[in-house]
């Protein structure tokens, strides 16, 4: 039992995968470890229903998780505010004094109207370019390495 559960885990989290599918669970991963609230669980699961590489979604959200809220508010405010033609300043401002306010205030329709609505769209719009940027350098990464892979195996067989 204990060892189907090993071979279980070990088939979940296989690494050895398309480029698409290793690029795409990262980009995933990474979406999703940009945006508030979504997590590891969240990241594992649309990894399964999109059918890319667990491991590798796993390892963008952990990459990113949690510590990027900080760096990245500022420039969630700014597209946010670009889109909504708010102030950045005043969306930051908004959620610092809403955080601490409690979390019936943050669910009022003023608040998520004025500043939910623009953050959570500064965060897809700049977490999506981030997953992209790092989707298409991994798959081109990753597909060189193959074709290098290739090219070495052809030479080592040519050679006597």
């Amino acid at each position: 039992m204990k060892k189907r559960i090993r071979e279980y885990i070990k088939q979940f989290f296989l690494i050895d995968d398309t480029p698409h599918k290793v690029a795409g669970g990262a980009a995933l991963g990474i979406f999703l470890g940009i945006m508030p609230g979504e997590g590891v669980l969240a990241t594992l699961l649309f990894a399964y229903i999109f059918r890319l590489n667990r491991l590798a979604a796993l390892a963008g959200v952990l990459a990113v998780n949690m510590w990027t809220l900080v760096f990245v508010l500022p420039i969630a405010a700014a597209v946010g505010g670009l889109i909504f033609r708010v102030d950045p300043k005043l969306l930051s401002n908004d959620f610092h004094e809403t955080a601490t306010l409690g979390w019936k205030y943050l669910f009022s329709w003023n608040i998520l109207r004025e500043t939910a609505v623009p953050l959570l769209v500064g965060y897809a719009v700049f977490a999506g370019a981030i997953a992209l940027l790092v989707y298409f350098s991994l798959l081109y990464l990753l597909i060189k390495r193959k074709h290098l892979q290739k090219d070495s195996h052809l030479l080592a067989k040519k050679q006597p």
